[in-house]
Order: C-alpha cells, then structure tokens, then sequence
C-alpha cells in the first residue's frame, strides 16, 4: 500500500512533520482540522509494516467511526443558521415579556423593533457591538426618516432586550451601555377645545357614536380599555365602569351624566346578545375594534364643521387631562384617572397648561 494512498492526495510526510510540530496553524478552517485529525488516525494505523487484507478492512472500519465520533461531537449551534439563533432568543424575551403581562400593543412593537435589527445587522445576537447597535439607529433615522421620538422609542425596545440577556447570562457585556438618551423634541400637546368637543358630539348620526365620544371625552380611558369594555363592566347607579389597562391593571372610569344617558340610549337600542360594550353597526355585530373606532371617528370628524381637525382616541384623552390641569385638579389625581404609573408622565406628555393656569397660580401661591 503506497503511503500517499489516503489524505486525499496530500503528501503524507508532510503530514507527519505536521504531526510532530504539535498544534496544527491557527489559519486552518475547522474543516482542514478535522481533516488533519483524520490524517493523523491514518497515520497511527500506518505505523506498521506490510498491512493485510483483512488489517485494511480493520482501517477502514476505524476511519468510520471516526468520522462517526466528529460528526457526534459537531455543535448543533453551528447547524443553525444566525437568524435562526437570533429567533430563539427572541421568541424566549417576548415570552418573559408576555409573562409579565404586558400588551399585545407592546410585545408587537418588542418583536417587531428588534427582529429589524436582526435583519439589518445579521450578526449573533452574542457579537453584536455598540457600533452596530449605533449605525442601526442612524440608518432608521436617516433611511426611513423617523423622528426622535421613534428612535428613542427603539432604543428602549433595544435597552429592554438586551437587559434581559444579560440577566439570563446569555451575553458578557451589554452593548447598549454606550448608546446614549435621545433627545427628543417638546411637542405641543394637541388637545380639543370645548367648541370644538360641542361640534364633533353634534356630528354623530347614531347613538352608538354619540356614546363613544361622550364615553372618550369624559373618562380618559385608552381606546384599547374601551374596547376590552363589557355590559355588566358599567354600573350605572354609581357611574362607574371597570376597565383593565396595561399590564392588566384593574381600574375605575367614571361616567359623566351625559355619557350615562346616551351610552344607556344606545344600549337600550340593540337587538344582539353579544356581552361586548360596543359592537359594530351591521351584522353580526362583532365587539368594536381599535380599528373600528378610528374609523367612526374619522367619519364623525368628516361630518362635523371642523374636518380640518385630525380626530382620533387618544387625542380625548390629552384633552380631558388639560382640562383637568387648566381647571385646577391635583397632578396626582389627574395621574389616577389616567392610569399612569409615574406623575411625570402625566405633567409632560399629556398636559398643555395655559397661561391664565399659571398666571392664576402665581397669584395663589406667590405673595
């Protein structure tokens, strides 16, 4: 048997002096390592002179297993692709996250925000750098001209996520203790005036809508709160309604007089069984979406005097806090109505206090 009859190939005292220096180089792929390992197993076998028919078979058998052994002992984790890897991880987060009882709102955004860098990056989730994270966020700023707000907004997705790594220990060092705050700019608040609230009551066609406003208008409530809203959640005699919020907190709304006569109007005229507070207006009257209140509320505001102005959930509840505020309510109870975690939430994104406010104020307070 000629020496150069395995290795395929490959010279095989060059093989052997390979052998002898110890450590093959550090440039070889895991490919020619295993290779080497395998020329060394055939190495060991040729140490002995005038091999037999039957000690050849005996070679052959013993260069299958091992062959047999690396393929065992191959990680599965390189079988994976990255993006495969990086899924995992993420899946495992967004369960944390959805046994911390958050959203369905917020885990979207959690999965949506990081699988985009994920995709973007296409790296494993362990190598990520601070300058990978960085140039992300520029080009999600430059490409898809977003605002400061909605960068800041993925850079808490980012810090969420990668705390969570380093808490189950699946990474060393957090690349986002690098990424600094973004600053965001003060926006005027938008909020509804009386006049304009008068106008858009008057342009609904329909109880159903007339309720929904008054509903909106009067309790602060999230649109998704309303829409998780059930009949037997309102207590009329004490103009209360129960809603859960985020994180599946249990809170009161309160009703105005005038939201309790026309929600009890509406719930008088409806000839479906279905437990939900509001439904659609045709058949088979399914519970209202955020979606479907977005919609009235576009209609309501193109059948008003004002379609100038942009209507949609959110903005009656800015504008029942800057009434609140305006006319005199504590920070911290407007903070209870809302829901609010954190009083600074309230003072600086719902609020728009105005001058007669302060000006009122300064004479109460400062001699």
């Amino acid at each position: 048997m000629n020496r150069k009859d395995y290795g395929k190939g490959k010279n095989i005292d060059t093989l052997v002096q390979t052998r002898r220096r110890g450590r093959p180089p550090s440039n070889l792929t895991e490919k020619d390592i295993t290779q080497q390992k395998i020329s060394d197993e055939i190495l060991t076998q040729l140490s002995f002179e005038g091999l037999t028919d039957d000690q050849i078979e005996v070679l052959k058998s013993t260069l299958n297993d091992t062959l047999k052994q690396y393929a065992i002992k191959k990680d599965e984790q390189s079988e994976k692709s990255v993006l495969d890897i990086n899924m995992e991880v993420l899946e495992a987060f967004l369960a944390s996250k959805r046994i911390e009882s958050k959203s369905q709102t917020t885990i979207y955004n959690y999965g949506n925000e990081i699988s985009k860098m994920f995709l973007h990056i296409n790296k494993d989730y362990r190598e990520l750098t601070s300058d990978d994270i960085r140039n992300y966020m520029d080009y999600r700023k430059m490409h898809d001209h977003l605002s400061d707000t909605s960068i800041h907004n993925i850079r808490m997705y980012l810090l969420s996520f990668f705390k969570y790594l380093m808490i189950e220990e699946k990474i060393r060092k957090n690349p986002m203790d690098k990424i600094g705050v973004v600053k965001k700019d003060k926006k005027v608040v938008e909020f509804l005036t009386d006049e304009e609230l008068e106008m858009i009551r008057c342009a609904c066609t329909n109880e159903r809508d007339i309720a929904l406003v008054d509903i909106l208008s009067g309790s602060g409530m999230r649109v998704s709160e309303l829409c998780g809203l059930n009949r037997d959640d309102v207590d009329f005699d004490r103009g209360e309604m129960k809603v859960y919020g985020k994180g599946g907190k249990e809170r009161m709304c309160y009703l105005t007089g005038r939201a309790k006569v026309h929600l009890r109007w509406y719930l008088e005229s409806r000839t479906d069984d279905n437990p939900a507070l509001f439904v659609t207006t045709k058949k088979p009257y399914n519970r209202l979406s955020k979606n479907g209140v977005e919609y009235a509320l576009k209609e309501i505001s193109k059948n008003s005097k004002i379609p100038e102005i942009r209507l949609y959930p959110h903005k009656f509840r800015k504008t029942l806090a800057t009434q609140m505020i305006n006319r005199g309510a504590d920070a911290s109870q407007v903070q209870k109505i809302l829901g609010h975690q954190d009083v600074s939430t309230t003072l600086s994104v719902y609020t728009n206090i105005s001058n007669d406010t302060i000006r009122r104020a300064h004479h109460q307070f400062v001699s």
